[in-house]
């Protein structure tokens, strides 16, 4: 490119991403650095969408809309079950990549969900069950909280069988959460988990 080409400091080093999941905590995963043609790239890309309507679907994350001449909201999320790629690398990874990249470009990338959807069709979290918190029957130390959509988080849907999602228990959640995407902390779970290997150990 010529003299007032874009510039960007490359570095070869992998960057560590923080992402929730749904026990809570932070699973760190590596992403690399957007290069000089990844930031080319974007750049004519973006550019080249209309604002308001131009509309960009990055495959195994979701859809992007041009909402201002240096902006792009994030209005869809696509395959949002707690799953990763063969690289390791999950939605939300991707994502938080593509805030790295428009923050090379001097882009701002905002969040304004209105549809999310999986192998198993679209995301269902009932407006009346937001903020409902229950646990496990079989007292597992399993938690499920039903929350409002939201990018860095991730969810599980209830099977009809109403199976505890940690311990696998039938019929151990509550049937009011029968077919609703849960916030499942695992961490009670767990605790029990370590306790029940030691009492074995003795």
């Amino acid at each position: 490119m010529g003299g007032n080409a874009l510039t960007y400091s490359q570095d070869n080093k992998r960057k560590p991403r923080s992402v929730l999941n749904a026990g809570g905590g932070f699973t760190m995963v590596e992403m690399p650095t957007p290069t000089q043609k990844d930031v080319e790239w974007a750049y004519y890309l973006w550019n080249s969408l209309s604002v308001g309507d131009g509309r960009w679907t990055l495959p195994n994350v979701g859809a992007y809309v041009r909402t201002g001449a240096k902006e792009l909201t994030l209005r869809e999320i696509h395959f949002s079950k707690p799953q990763e790629d063969q690289f390791g690398s999950s939605v939300f990874d991707n994502h938080h990549w593509i805030m790295t990249l428009a923050d090379a470009i001097g882009w701002t990338i905002t969040e304004s969900v209105i549809l999310a959807t999986d192998n198993d069709g679209e995301i269902n979290i009932p407006n009346d069950l937001v903020g409902l918190v229950s646990v496990c029957a079989n007292r597992c130390g399993a938690v499920y909280r039903v929350e409002e959509l939201n990018t860095g988080q991730q969810y599980v849907k209830i099977q009809p069988n109403l199976a505890c999602p940690c311990c696998g228990d039938e019929h151990a959640v509550e049937p009011v959460l029968d077919g609703v995407h849960v916030v499942v902390d695992d961490r009670g779970y767990v605790v029990n988990q370590n306790r029940l290997a030691q009492q074995e150990e003795e």
